[in-house]
């Protein structure tokens, strides 16, 4: 299998079950986090447009970033300055259910001018991010997310640390956000496409950089739906992550593929000419563009490259039991061009015609996920090993994510990957079938949904319950 598609399936393509990992580790003081979501305005297209009025954690796009130490405990205050409910979710942390954030199954909303307190100690280093998971579609698409970084105890050795929240914002010509967040299109197609692909909230950004230098790079992707294909021009990156989990290091002249809320961690061994320019591009849907540009300054900062170790720590994580494991089929259906003629909605057979007046076009195993008190798809034992095969019926990409739960992904149509590894939020293309394996050793009601936001509304989800 080729490296861009190896990166493409991968998915860029806890109270008392992590008591042991959580021994090993020395506890440091809690790190205490007041989250505001409220309304704000930024430059987002540049200084000759106006600002955009947009929904923010503490004024900011993205919201304020969140870093801690492996092992130390979060204590996040939100309060809600917006006019409609919120709640945030803690996007690939293994936690315990109640501090999940999905208001109407872990946690009630929290309403305007409400707080709520999460807390939890994240048993896992690596690249997260934080979102609303109210009207997802629409909260998340104004701003409403930030990054979450939990640091290795022993990091690879480079000259910067940087995040980038790679989105895309449907904006009119004067900057405006188009307000079309329910569109019947964006939920039955691809889901919500932008016209203005941004990093860290900024139109085609400037990154100054220095001949020589080390970059640790954590790609995420917070868009509604857009999945982004990223060329580097002549550096040529080296992955050490994925959905925050180290993987063996390799690089990769392929483009760098990260779904609709996965994350991607690079090193860039910066080796341009002072003075030049390096612009990178994303070239996954029809049309490419400049993301962002590397700006070489005159100095260099070292003639050759570092030659350090740029391996993480593997995951600590249970290893499923495949001898054993629960086997399970998850079939994708419907959306426009799809097989969908009929699924249950509601506990009924209907048509698809009928399901879509109600505002569903999508079906996990003929099942439309339109509630949180459906019945599960999966209802298992704490500790039980269990093997997900998720078919993709459909003509669109679907981000499959799973709340509290890492996956090991070991196969894509039947092809064995070469190494397995653990993600979150697989991003499954049309036609494709994919093989990931878990232990479900995290009790309590879980969603798992297609992370382009827009299917997801559209009833794309489902539970797993864990006793």
């Amino acid at each position: 299998m080729n490296r861009r598609l190896f990166l493409q399936y991968s998915g860029v393509a806890l109270s008392g079950v992590f008591a042991t990992a959580h021994a090993k580790k020395v506890a440091a003081k809690a790190r205490a986090v007041k989250l505001t979501a409220g309304f704000t305005s930024t430059k987002i297209v540049g200084p000759d447009f106006p600002a955009t009025d947009v929904w923010g954690f503490n004024g900011l796009i993205p919201g304020t970033p969140i870093r801690i130490s492996r092992g130390q405990s979060l204590d996040v205050t939100v309060a809600n300055a917006l006019n409609v409910p919120t709640s945030v979710h803690w996007h690939g942390i293994r936690l315990p259910n109640a501090m999940d954030g999905v208001a109407g199954l872990t946690q009630a909303a929290i309403q305007p001018g409400e707080l709520f307190r999460y807390q939890f100690t994240p048993p896992d280093s690596g690249t997260y991010w934080y979102h609303s998971h109210v009207n997802a579609h629409e909260q998340v698409g104004r701003g409403l997310y930030g990054p979450l970084i939990i640091e290795e105890a022993a990091p690879p050795m480079v000259d910067r640390d940087l995040i980038w929240m790679i989105d895309d914002w449907r904006l009119r010509d004067d900057a405006a956000i188009i307000e079309d967040f329910e569109s019947g299109h964006d939920r039955s197609h691809a889901g919500r496409i932008g016209n203005v692909p941004t990093v860290n909230g900024r139109f085609r950004d400037i990154v100054k950089v220095r001949t020589g230098e080390r970059i640790r790079l954590r790609l995420i992707n917070a868009s509604n739906a857009r999945n982004f294909s990223l060329s580097f021009g002549d550096v040529t990156p080296t992955v050490i992550a994925i959905d925050g989990q180290a993987v063996r290091p390799f690089a990769s002249d392929k483009p760098v593929i990260v779904g609709a809320a996965g994350r991607v961690d690079l090193i860039l061994d910066m080796i341009g000419d002072p003075d030049s320019v390096a612009p990178v591009i994303d070239n996954f849907y029809r049309n490419s563009f400049d993301l962002a540009k590397f700006v070489y300054e005159k100095t260099p900062l070292r003639e050759s490259v570092l030659e350090t170790p740029i391996d993480l720590a593997p995951a600590e994580i249970p290893e499923p039991d495949l001898t054993g494991a629960l086997e399970k089929e998850v079939t994708i259906a419907g959306g426009a061009m799809g097989g969908l003629r009929r699924a249950k909605l509601d506990g009924e057979w209907m048509g698809l015609r009928e399901i879509a007046r109600k505002g569903y076009v999508w079906a996990l195993n003929d099942v439309v996920g339109n509630k949180l008190d459906m019945p599960p798809l999966i209802d298992v034992k704490r500790g039980t090993s269990i093997r997900l095969t998720i078919h993709n019926k459909t003509a669109f990409p679907h981000p499959m994510h799973l709340h509290g739960h890492h996956m090991k992904m070991f196969s894509i149509n039947e092809q064995a990957l070469p190494e397995p590894r653990w993600v979150d939020s697989p991003l499954v293309m049309p036609d494709q079938t994919v093989e990931l394996a878990f232990v479900a050793d995290n009790p309590g009601e879980w969603l798992f949904h297609c992370h382009a936001l827009e299917h997801h509304a559209a009833g794309l989800g489902a539970l797993v319950r864990i006793v």
